[in-house]
């Protein structure tokens, strides 16, 4: 929110890693317990297997090593036999017919299997999100990158690979970075791609926050990234965001009781009970029931309990967040989550902690749980 990047055209291909450099952080020793991951039991999804990170080593090994087309010609030359032993198939049940008037044509006479699984090939229709899918090496005139402060070093990469002419628009916020391997700043970003041949634009104006969150949300900013100027925000909605303590042992109470309070006061919109990942499970569960909390999220329900970083770039009616101490001890960019989590709510903001609040929410004042 507090500013984005429109990236200029610039030209030139990146530059291959030496073997040195993508070994560096697998140096013999320790260091290569880092890429270590335990195996996923026999019996779990594919998809255990591999993470998201996973994804941009993949493609720079894949671009490093090249690929021959052999597997996919492979692919195509078995795809062709089956089609042909069908064909086969479907001429000798043809050729059966024992009455048939030795004068006319059999269907053998005029076609052979190779010719006839030619004809009933399949033509593709895919769209090009699709096509581009299926080919790793597929370009693009333009790319639009949103979230990019969460792209990491690799990520960019593959981005960069996608888009030989550099012309992208590249929007996110430095202060909304959570992944470790995300962006500190867009010249750190770039420069290895584009020198100086970028322009940024920060956006001024908050449309989505009301001036009374904003106040709060703005305390956050300055602590976590000093330089950065804070949107203005545009309206006001009359209520102020509150702090509630929870007493020793009471907290999922407390933050029961004040979603309760938030659901009703927003009446049909959405609430959002925004948490530590640490406390997800627990407070699904408790808020939710056993059956809510082992659903996939429906994003369109009346309410949801979501961890900082599914919330990104989503808006709610009204938010609570809960144990911001917690949110911050969580990471290193915990900061960024905070900042994330108080600027989902468009209209409402409570906060429930047990531990103190931190410095930077001190224009909350905290009131104890009247329960």
């Amino acid at each position: 929110m507090a500013d984005a990047l429109a990236g200029a055209a610039a030209h030139g291909p990146v530059r291959r890693p030496q073997a040195a450099e993508l070994g560096g952080q697998a140096a013999p020793g320790g260091d290569r317990e880092l890429l270590l991951r335990a195996a996923p039991a026999a019996d779990a999804p594919a998809d255990l297997c591999w993470t998201p990170a996973d994804v941009p080593l993949l493609d720079e090994a894949a671009e490093l090593l090249g690929d021959d087309g052999s597997e996919a010609a492979a692919r195509e030359a078995a795809a062709l036999r089956e089609e042909v032993l069908y064909a086969q198939g479907v001429l000798d049940v043809l050729d059966l017919e024992e009455d048939l008037d030795p004068e006319l044509l059999r269907a053998t006479d005029v076609v052979d299997a190779d010719r006839l699984a030619e004809r009933q090939a399949v033509r593709r229709y895919d769209s090009t999100a699709d096509r581009a899918a299926a080919d790793r090496e597929w370009t693009y005139g333009h790319v639009i990158v949103d979230e990019a402060q969460e792209l990491s070093p690799m990520a960019w990469r593959l981005v960069m690979r996608r888009c030989p002419s550099r012309s992208m628009t590249i929007v996110g916020d430095i202060a909304q970075t959570g992944d470790l391997a995300g962006a500190g700043s867009w010249d750190e970003v770039l420069s290895p791609f584009v020198e100086r041949r970028w322009r940024l634009e920060q956006l001024t104006v908050n449309y989505r926050t009301p001036a009374e969150i904003a106040d709060v949300a703005d305390d956050v900013l300055a602590t976590i990234e000093p330089g950065l100027a804070p949107p203005r925000s545009v309206r006001s909605a009359g209520v102020p965001p509150r702090a509630v303590h929870a007493t020793a042992g009471r907290l999922d109470d407390t933050v029961a009781k004040v979603l309760a309070e938030e659901t009703g006061a927003v009446g049909d919109g959405r609430t959002a009970v925004l948490v530590p990942t640490g406390m997800l499970d627990a407070l699904r569960t408790r808020l939710l029931g056993a059956d809510g909390a082992g659903a996939e999220v429906d994003l369109t329900a009346p309410v949801v309990v979501l961890p900082v970083n599914a919330a990104k770039g989503l808006e709610f009616d009204a938010v609570v967040v809960v144990e911001p101490a917690e949110m911050l001890a969580e990471s290193p960019r915990g900061g960024g989550d905070l900042y994330v989590a108080i600027t989902r709510a468009t209209q409402r903001l409570a906060v429930v902690h047990a531990a103190p609040l931190p410095p930077m929410l001190h224009r909350l004042h905290s009131a104890p749980d009247g329960s």
